[in-house]
C-alpha cells in the first residue's frame, strides 16, 4: 500500500479520489448491465457482473488502505470521523453495484415490454445522480484549498444541493417503475417478481448512497 501513502502525503483526499476512481469504473458498467439484460444477452450480463466483481474488489483494497494508514498523525482539513464517513459512502456505491451485478446472475431474467422503458429511464438517471458524486469527490482538493470558503464552497454547495434533487427524481422514477412492476403480478411468476422488485430497489440504494456524499461534503461546509 505505499501508494496509498505517497497519495497521503500528496494531499488527504487523494486517497479519495484514487478510490472513487474505482467506484465510478463500476457506475460506468451499470448501462451496460442493463443493456445486455434487456437484450437477453445474458452471457454478456454474467461477463459485466464479473467485470463489477473485480473492480469493487480494487476498489476495496484501496479503502483498506486507507483506513490502515489513517494514523493520528496523518493531518486532516476534516474530522476524521467525517472522512471515513464519506469512504464509506462511496464504498457503499461499489457494493451495492456488485450486488446488482450478482442479482441478475441468479437466473436468465426476461425484461417485459412494460418495464423497458421506465426501466432504462431509471437507469440512465441512477448512472447520471453517481457521477455527479463522482464529481464532488474530485473537487475535495478544490475545496480544501479555498479552506472551504469562497466560490468553491458555493459551486459544491450548489452541486450537493442538485445533487439531493437528483436523488428524489430517482425516488420518483422508482416508484413509478415499482407500480408498473406490480401491475404486472398476475403476468410474472413470483421469482421473478422477487427479482425484478430487488433490482428496482437496489437501483434506489446507488441513488441514495449518492446523495449521502452530497450530505457529508455540507457537513464539511457547516464545521
Amino acid at each position: 500500500m505505499r501508494t496509498i501513502l505517497s497519495l497521503f502525503g500528496k494531499s488527504p483526499f487523494k486517497p479519495m479520489a484514487h478510490h472513487m476512481d474505482k467506484v465510478k469504473s463500476c457506475v460506468d458498467q451499470i448501462e451496460p448491465l442493463f443493456e445486455a439484460l434487456i437484450e437477453k444477452d445474458y452471457s454478456k450480463v454474467s461477463d459485466v457482473s464479473e467485470l463489477i466483481q473485480r473492480l469493487e474488489h480494487d476498489a476495496d483494497k484501496i479503502k483498506d488502505g486507507i483506513r490502515s494508514h489513517l494514523a493520528n498523525s496523518i493531518f486532516l482539513p476534516v474530522d476524521k470521523r467525517d472522512f471515513m464517513r464519506l469512504l464509506s459512502a462511496q464504498d457503499d456505491i461499489a457494493d451495492s453495484i456488485e450486488d446488482l451485478g450478482f442479482l441478475l446472475r441468479v437466473k436468465d431474467l426476461k425484461t417485459p415490454t412494460e418495464l423497458k422503458a421506465p426501466l432504462e429511464e431509471l437507469v440512465k438517471h441512477v448512472v447520471k445522480t453517481a457521477h455527479m458524486a463522482c464529481d464532488l469527490i474530485y473537487e475535495l482538493d478544490t475545496l480544501v484549498e479555498s479552506s472551504f470558503g469562497g466560490l468553491e464552497a458555493e459551486k459544491v454547495e450548489k452541486a450537493a444541493d442538485s445533487l439531493g434533487t437528483e436523488e428524489w427524481e430517482a425516488d420518483k422514477k422508482q416508484f413509478a417503475l415499482a407500480k408498473v412492476l406490480f401491475s404486472m403480478d398476475d403476468k410474472l411468476n413470483a421469482a421473478d417478481l422477487l427479482l425484478w422488485n430487488e433490482t428496482i430497489k437496489k437501483l434506489g440504494v446507488i441513488a441514495d448512497k449518492s446523495e449521502t456524499i452530497g450530505k457529508i461534503l455540507r457537513s464539511f461546509l457547516a464545521n
